[in-house]
């Protein structure tokens, strides 16, 4: 059966308003990334900057358990969504 003029419009109008969605998480999950990436920076240059370089590196309890959400956040937008 033939689908409609007004059938297929919104067809089309449902695929643009999901693609704006999904280019709007991959935009979040990028600035997500971006922020993870200076702060874990700057954490890692205050712990040298601190200690030389000597002793428990702390900084990789922020970095891993940050980096689990980042994984978290990348499989959401970059694998589930794509279902």
């Amino acid at each position: 059966m033939k689908k409609s003029f007004e059938e297929e419009l919104k067809i089309a109008e449902d695929k643009e308003i999901k693609d704006k969605v999904i280019a709007e998480e991959k935009r979040g999950f990028y600035i997500h990334f971006i922020i993870y990436l200076v702060v874990n920076i700057g954490i890692f240059i205050q712990w040298w900057y601190m200690t030389g370089g000597e002793g428990f590196p702390w900084v990789i309890t922020t970095t891993g358990g940050w980096g689990i959400g980042i994984i978290a956040h990348f499989i959401i937008v970059f694998v589930l969504s794509k279902k």
